[in-house]
């Protein structure tokens, strides 16, 4: 968490709308980075993870799409952001 620390000490410490931009930008940047990283690590079939509006989810993905994961949960099949995501590790039998 030490970056984490050193980054909100660094937000604190701006005190231009620009450099508010330009840090906006970046983590926007981050972000697309991650989802992109996630994606490449799914196939079809993976038990994923995430926290929604729903609470804790866990489901099987049924298709990858650019940004988005089609995820088939016991309550239905729901769109994810990638960056939402959490890869489960694979279960032995």
């Amino acid at each position: 968490m030490k970056a984490f620390e050193q980054a909100m000490e660094a937000i604190n410490r701006i005190d231009s709308t620009d450099e508010m931009r330009e840090l906006f930008d970046a983590m926007k940047l981050r972000q697309t980075f991650l989802g992109n990283k996630m994606i490449r690590t799914l196939t079809i079939g993976d038990t994923v993870s995430y926290e929604g509006r729903m609470g804790f989810t866990r489901g099987r993905v049924k298709k990858i799409d650019r940004k988005y994961v089609v995820v088939d949960t016991a309550r239905g099949e729901w769109r994810v952001p990638a960056t939402m995501l959490t890869k489960e590790e694979a279960e032995h039998a």
